[in-house]
């Protein structure tokens, strides 16, 4: 398989301060994505005046182009966050269904402590959570970076765990016809909290 890359290495990605919370809410914007500050501004519309809004808050029509790159994430703990559902092309990518499996499992087992923190840290600071990860494909051994970014979203029953709605922006772009027939490698990642009002983990 070959992929088509785009030119998506953040300029700024080797001075970027690699542990959590070090940047201010406004240098963490200025990191994101086109994508990731409409899918900010698309929350912070559906939250109001609130802290946080609701599943019932969400407007996906205001967000329709970003769907296929989309996931829902029922956060029960910091060991176990499971898709809710994922966009068709995060699935492309991943080679998989993602419905109903473990995002800290399908990590590799030495970065599993980094994402439980960044996830479990959102979910009940809560607050925004924005990455960047190098990933290495199998079928081709080329870096490509990948931004992703989630928002805290309250569920509309209190038996029900809090979800994550993220998005994924830089994804590789699949030749026609291709299939990916082994997952993504992650070489590593640089994570950072974005404070939405209620402040960023220690």
């Amino acid at each position: 398989m070959t992929l088509q890359h785009r030119a998506y290495l953040h300029p700024q990605l080797p001075t970027l301060e690699a542990s959590y919370g070090k940047a201010p809410a406004t240098d963490v914007e200025a990191l994101m994505s086109g994508d990731s500050r409409h899918l900010l501004a698309a929350w912070k519309r559906w939250r109001g005046e609130r802290l946080l809004p609701h599943r019932r808050d969400m407007d996906l029509v205001s967000i329709a182009r970003l769907m296929p790159r989309l996931v829902l994430l029922d956060v029960f703990s910091p060991q176990r966050v499971i898709f809710r559902l994922a966009g068709t092309e995060i699935e492309s990518i991943a080679g998989m269904r993602l419905t109903g499996r473990d995002h800290i499992l399908m990590a590799q087992p030495d970065q599993r402590a980094s994402r439980s923190r960044l996830l479990w840290g959102a979910a009940t600071q809560p607050c925004g959570a924005l990455a960047f990860h190098i990933v290495t494909h199998p079928d081709n051994g080329r870096l490509h970076q990948i931004e992703t970014f989630v928002l805290p979203i309250l569920p509309d029953s209190a038996e029900a765990p809090t979800q994550l709605i993220g998005l994924a922006a830089g994804l590789p772009v699949l030749e026609v016809g291709s299939h990916v027939t082994r997952p993504l490698e992650f070489a590593g990642a640089t994570q950072h909290f974005l404070d939405l009002g209620g402040g960023i983990p220690a």
